[in-house]
């Protein structure tokens, strides 16, 4: 799927979040989102994906102004998006094998393939012995995983993670970052965190300062040290 915000801008009552914006994401784009705390990175993974509706300015999918289509469209092209919470945003009442299945059973794939893709998937982000879990039971770097793999099981076009290794040691850092990678294969990934992973060097930083986006090209490690007036 072909992303691309225009004058994009999010404010929230009085105070702006993300400043106009342009950026172009083709298919197959791997790219880190980059940013300080509040700096805008969240709200732009969320209006991507069609989760927050534009103040000014717009948001298209293959060219499609997002805000224009009907909720039954929005929804179907949503399926397109797999997209990990900064709160592993679980349901406690659910087992993680029922979590991680629940969004395959509402997109009709039968029981029998969405217990066989949960489980490779749950395999894969090291929790196959935590399936059977409640989420109350887990560590916090488990439920990063577990909401991980509920992003991954529908084998998304487009995957959004939104800070990923927030709380995480470093071994299971490496491993998320390696799923994500494996998962991503030739589509699209974005993911936001406030600094750039060691274990994620992805060839496209977009970089975002007090809503603005201040840097969209080759990695720039400068950036990340440089005080907000050098950027202004």
């Amino acid at each position: 799927m072909d992303l691309r915000a225009e004058a994009l801008t999010l404010r929230y009552g009085t105070r702006t979040v993300l400043e106009p914006t342009d950026c172009h994401v083709p298919p197959g784009t791997q790219a880190l989102v980059l940013g300080r705390s509040g700096s805008g990175k969240t709200t732009l993974l969320k209006a991507f994906a069609g989760l927050l509706r534009p103040s000014s300015g717009r948001v298209t999918w293959d060219g499609q102004d997002v805000a224009g289509l009907s909720g039954p469209e929005r929804r179907a092209q949503q399926a397109s998006f797999g997209f990990v919470f900064q709160t592993d945003a679980l349901f406690d009442s659910l087992t993680v094998r029922q979590n991680v299945m629940q969004p395959l059973l509402r997109r009709r794939v039968p029981q029998d393939e969405a217990r066989e893709r949960t489980d490779a998937v749950l395999h894969s982000v090291g929790l196959a012995d935590a399936a059977d879990t409640l989420p109350e039971r887990l560590s916090g770097g488990m439920k990063k995983r577990a909401g991980l793999a509920r992003a991954i099981a529908a084998r998304p076009a487009v995957l959004l993670a939104d800070d990923p290794f927030a709380g995480l040691d470093p071994g299971t850092a490496r491993q998320v970052a390696r799923v994500l990678l494996e998962v991503a294969g030739q589509g699209t990934l974005l993911v936001a965190a406030p600094e750039a992973p060691v274990d994620l060097p992805l060839p496209r930083w977009l970089y975002l300062r007090s809503g603005r986006l201040v840097h969209d090209g080759a990695p720039a490690p400068q950036l990340e040290s440089a005080p907000d007036e050098a950027l202004a």
